[in-house]
């Protein structure tokens, strides 16, 4: 594998590993509030929010890779992650885990078909940016991250 794709392959198992830390840690605190404003999600909607976005970015940028408009210009971030959220409410915590790891295997697998030139081609994330596959996986490894130390704080989890 190419080396900036491993490097990519690394960033993103590193925001993995702190996401799968913090949720083994969770314990009683699903329903625990993250978020006061916006969506104001608590633990789990931020959970079933990492799947679904997990999921949609790596379908984002394997349709870029392909050279297809994945997301239309005027796709409305913030709408689509209320409602998908909403919508997959019900899902337990067993499966959000599944389809975290699951989505995480169909994009490492990916990632060992590509070839650097790969991670240069452009299209617009889900936020109206136009990115390079490279850029989206930033964002992926950077959200996951993120997200999870959001997590890490309301909870106390070190």
């Amino acid at each position: 594998m190419a080396e900036r794709i491993e490097a990519h392959k690394q960033r993103l198992n590193e925001g993995r590993a702190r996401l799968d830390y913090v949720l083994d840690r969770v314990g009683y605190g699903w329903e625990q509030q993250v978020y006061s404003d916006g969506a104001a999600w608590t633990v789990k909607q931020l959970a079933v929010h990492l799947m679904i976005s997990d999921k949609g970015q790596t379908n984002t940028i394997k349709g870029i890779a392909a050279g297809q408009e994945v997301v239309p210009p005027d796709f409305d971030l913030q709408r689509y992650n209320e409602r998908s959220v909403q919508k997959r409410a019900d899902a337990s915590i067993a499966e959000i885990r599944e389809a975290l790891t699951a989505s995480k295997a169909e994009r490492d697998a990916w990632l060992e078909t590509i070839d650097d030139a790969t991670l240069e081609i452009k299209g617009r994330h889900a936020s109206g940016l136009i990115l390079s596959v490279g850029q989206i996986l930033d964002v992926m490894a950077n959200h996951e991250t993120g997200h999870a130390n959001d997590i890490a704080r309301v909870l106390k989890i070190d």
